[in-house]
């Protein structure tokens, strides 16, 4: 299994935070590479609720909420993959509280490419970058949906 990371303090509060990622339908809200999604299951946020991301290069996957620690993060297996090239994938948002009113947010992808050693080298080399790059652009998009024009808190002049 390979293993991906990437943190962020957010300028925001835990809870700002966790109403943004606990709305598991809207992912695209802050996922660049997320251009649609589909419900897939009753319940829409918490364990076992199930979506599909559809991608700009018309791929998708669907991902399935399987751990849910409310206000503190889940963790999703990724599943029905179709041309993406692994075999098992799973990703990982955890969120933490700073003494100042921030949050740190950890985001993670475990995986295992298809493809044998051929693909483990792949999946060391070309898609480790690729996938930290997706992690850091849902990062900035989570804080850019915070804090950005819309959601700025007003500065006393």
């Amino acid at each position: 299994m390979l293993h991906v990371e990437s943190t962020r303090t957010i300028p925001a509060a835990p809870a700002a935070v966790w109403a943004t990622l606990a709305d598991y339908m809207a992912i695209d809200v802050i996922a660049p590479e997320v251009v649609k999604v589909d419900v897939l299951s009753d319940n829409t946020t918490g364990l076992g609720a199930k979506r599909r991301c559809h991608f700009p290069n018309g791929t998708s996957l669907v991902e399935e909420a399987i751990t849910w620690t409310e206000g503190r993060g889940y963790r999703a297996a990724m599943l029905d993959m179709g041309k993406i090239p692994f075999k098992t994938a799973e990703a990982e948002i955890r969120l933490t509280p700073t003494s100042d009113g921030k949050t740190h947010v950890h985001w993670c992808i475990d995986y295992q490419p298809k493809f044998g050693p051929f693909g483990w080298l792949m999946g060391a080399t070309l898609m480790k970058p690729q996938l930290r790059k997706v992690l850091n652009g849902n990062l900035q998009g989570l804080e850019d949906h915070l804090t950005g024009p819309l959601n700025a808190v007003p500065q006393p002049s």
